[in-house]
Order: C-alpha cells, then sequence, then structure tokens
C-alpha cells in the first residue's frame, strides 16, 4: 500500500534544500568554485592565440587583453549568483567607476613616488624609450592582470576569508599568498617575495576593506604595473617592457633598487604602500569597518 502524504509533508521535501545549496554555505567549496571557475576560463583562452612570429599573435593578444577582463567579471558575477544566491555588489560600476579612477590615480602617484625619492638619491637615470606607440598595448595587459588577480585574490579570497575570519586575518592571509605567487616570477628572490606581499598585498586588501568594491583595487593594481612598465620602462615583477614612453635604469643594492625583480622590491616601494596603507587602514577603523576576529566555516 502505497504511503499519502500529507500537506505539511510534502511541503517538507519539496522545501529541503538541493545539494549545492546544502554546501555552498561552507567557505572552502565557495573558495574551490570560484577559483576554478576563473582559472580554468584564462586557461581555456591561451590556446587561441598563435606564437610571436605570426602576423595575428600581436593583434589576437590584444584582442584577448580587451575581452578577457570582461569574460572573467562576467563569469564571476554568474558564479556569485548561482552559488550565494545574489548579485555580485562587490562589481557594481556606479560605485566602482569613480573608485577606479581614484585607484588610477593612487597607483600612479605611488610609482611616482618612488621614482622621485630614487631620483632625489642618485639612483636612477632615464634615457628615452619607444614613446607613445605600444602604450595601449600596455595599459590592456596592466588592466588584464590587475583584474585577474584582483578577483582570485581580493573578491574570492580576501573576501571569504574577511567574512569567515575578520580582516586582520584576511589581510595577513592574502597577502601572504599574493607574495608566494609573484615568488615564481622570473628574477625573484625571498626579499622581492616579502616586499610584494607587504606592499601590494596589503595595500589592495585594505583597498578592498574600505570599500568592499573591488575597482578601487584593480584601479591602483593597473595604474601601478603600467607606471612602472609602460612609463618608466622597468621590469614589472621580473617581466620586461618592450615598449615605454621612457627606460630606466636604477643603480644600488638590491634592497634599494629591486635587483632584477624591478622597483617593486625596493625598499622605497615597501615604505611607499605601507605609508598608503597606514592611511587607508585609519579610514576604515574610523569608518568602523574592520571587523573582528572570528573563526566559522560556514558562511550566510
Amino acid at each position: 500500500m502505497t504511503p499519502v502524504l500529507d500537506d505539511a509533508a510534502r511541503g517538507d521535501e519539496t522545501s529541503r534544500p538541493g545539494l549545492l545549496a546544502r554546501i555552498s554555505h561552507w567557505a572552502i567549496v565557495r573558495f574551490l568554485i570560484y577559483v576554478v571557475v576563473l582559472i580554468v576560463s584564462t586557461i581555456a583562452t591561451n590556446p587561441l592565440i598563435p606564437p610571436a612570429p605570426s602576423p595575428l599573435h600581436h593583434p589576437l593578444l590584444l584582442a584577448k587583453n580587451l575581452a578577457s577582463p570582461i569574460l572573467l567579471l562576467a563569469l564571476y558575477a554568474l558564479a556569485v549568483r548561482w552559488v550565494e544566491r545574489r548579485p555580485a555588489t562587490e562589481l557594481d560600476l556606479r560605485r566602482g567607476a569613480p573608485l577606479f579612477l581614484i585607484g588610477g590615480v593612487v597607483g600612479v602617484a605611488l610609482m611616482g613616488g618612488v621614482y622621485l625619492v630614487l631620483w632625489g638619491l642618485g639612483h636612477v637615470a632615464f634615457t628615452a624609450g619607444t614613446g607613445l606607440n605600444g602604450l595601449g598595448g600596455g595599459l590592456a595587459v596592466a588592466f588584464a592582470a590587475a583584474v585577474l588577480e584582483e578577483l582570485l585574490l581580493r573578491a574570492v579570497l580576501f573576501r571569504l576569508l574577511e567574512e569567515a575570519t575578520g580582516t586582520t586575518i584576511a589581510v595577513i592571509v592574502s597577502a601572504i599568498v599574493f607574495g608566494l605567487l609573484h615568488g615564481l616570477n622570473p628574477g625573484a628572490t625571498p626579499l622581492s617575495t616579502a616586499a610584494i606581499a607587504i606592499e601590494a598585498g596589503v595595500l589592495l586588501g585594505l583597498a578592498y576593506a574600505l570599500t568592499h568594491n573591488l575597482w578601487l583595487a584593480i584601479g591602483i593594481h593597473m595604474a601601478w604595473n603600467f607606471a612602472e612598465g609602460s612609463l618608466f620602462g622597468a621590469a614589472v615583477s621580473g617581466g620586461t617592457q618592450a615598449r615605454s614612453l621612457a627606460r630606466s635604469v636604477i643603480s644600488g643594492s638590491d634592497w634599494l633598487s629591486g635587483g632584477a625583480f624591478g622597483p617593486e622590491a625596493s625598499f622605497v616601494s615597501v615604505s611607499a604602500c605601507l605609508m598608503a596603507s597606514l592611511v587607508i587602514g585609519a579610514l576604515i577603523v574610523r569608518a568602523r569597518g574592520w571587523r573582528p576576529m572570528s573563526f566559522r566555516l560556514a558562511l550566510a
């Protein structure tokens, strides 16, 4: 005889959440889903670019650098909607557009300040670069790299860590991970890895904590790299820049010049970014936005 369910029992069965709904509250599950979506989509577009001798290499690479940030932002927004059942407000452009412009000014000002100090100390010499030709491509590369890294390190890792453990641990852990990832770059040393973690990892994490909007961090990150590589012609995290407005040669010991890794590993860069971090940190505390330490694996 088939059992008959009353209305209440049927309601319990139909309202019972599925597997994804039951496990998506776990921070580690959300982290893995977002990382897989972003990394797989990034890797999937790489085979579309032919090697450098091909005449299609540069135009397709430029097209990819312009299209990939849009794709990654859209996929992240869809993943957040699917997993967390909410709009990705951290990508809101109405609030983010002015923050992006502010971040751009801050990033250029910070790198410009670094070069001003090094020039004043007599440790940098400038020569003519390739001029304005190629700056658009350099800006596209800087934007694409900033979007990918900020999505992974701030929108995913920092955001989830802050929700689960508070702001302090989120800043520390995301900064360490950011530094270690850059430790795989050409010319990286323990000094450069520590410098990237302290200067960029902390600064960009605090930029997100201040606004909980990704565009301020993207603006700072993009402008810092663009100024360093495309304006001053220096190595960006160990990578060389073929075209730049000027060329710069920094002399002195590695702790002052940054060595082969570039001026990012310089003590001057670390000092400049730490001062900016202190200002942003003070703004967060003043606005009572510093989330207290907590430990929870399941998120809202």
